[in-house]
């Protein structure tokens, strides 16, 4: 039986493709186009005259229900997810206990979550999404959804899976887990 170790690749001695530095440049581009709309379509979705059909409305930033991109990617995990713990927050988006306490703060103080002892269990605190703001989570989620399924469109199935295990894999070997490991 052979050796499966030496079928490895060095990576920090193999001159990293041109392919490999476009994709990851455009991964960047992707993560800074997400971050920079973080803060549209909070008002309904309403086109200006002036804006491409398509686009996502302007919304300037700084206002009163600016949030950082941590905070409301907590309230859309608790969600998707539902009522949370601190930990489960912090094991659900991979980030350390310290951390997600801070966020889940700054979600709860911008109206966010709402924070809530167990009935059973008066040690355990959970959290949960304000109703007030599932509209504006929803919209948020339904506006990526859109712009990710025009991007997908014109690809065939087989393309589609392509780019999802490529997300999974490259995700997966960012955070140090083995590619398609739990």
């Amino acid at each position: 039986m052979a050796d499966k170790s030496a079928n490895k690749v060095d990576v920090a001695t193999e001159e990293i493709s041109g392919t490999a530095l476009e994709t990851s440049r455009l991964l960047l581009e992707f993560l800074h186009a997400a971050y920079a709309t973080r803060n549209l379509d909070k008002g309904g979705g309403a086109q200006a005259e002036n804006e491409a059909p398509g686009a996502a409305p302007a919304r300037g930033h700084g206002t009163a229900e600016d949030v950082s991109t941590h905070a409301f990617r907590v309230a859309i995990h608790v969600h998707q997810h539902g009522e949370r713990t601190v930990g489960q927050v912090a094991s659900g988006l991979g980030i350390s206990y310290g951390w997600a306490s801070r966020v889940v703060d700054e979600a709860e103080a911008s109206g966010y979550l709402i924070r809530e002892r167990d009935a059973d269990d008066r040690r355990v605190v959970r959290v949960r999404l304000n109703p007030e703001r599932l509209d504006e989570v929803k919209r948020a989620l339904e506006w990526r959804g859109r712009a990710v399924q025009q991007a997908l469109e014109p690809l065939s199935e087989s393309e589609g899976e392509a780019v999802r295990l490529f997300l999974r894999r490259v995700t997966d070997l960012m955070l140090g887990s083995e590619p398609g490991q739990p």
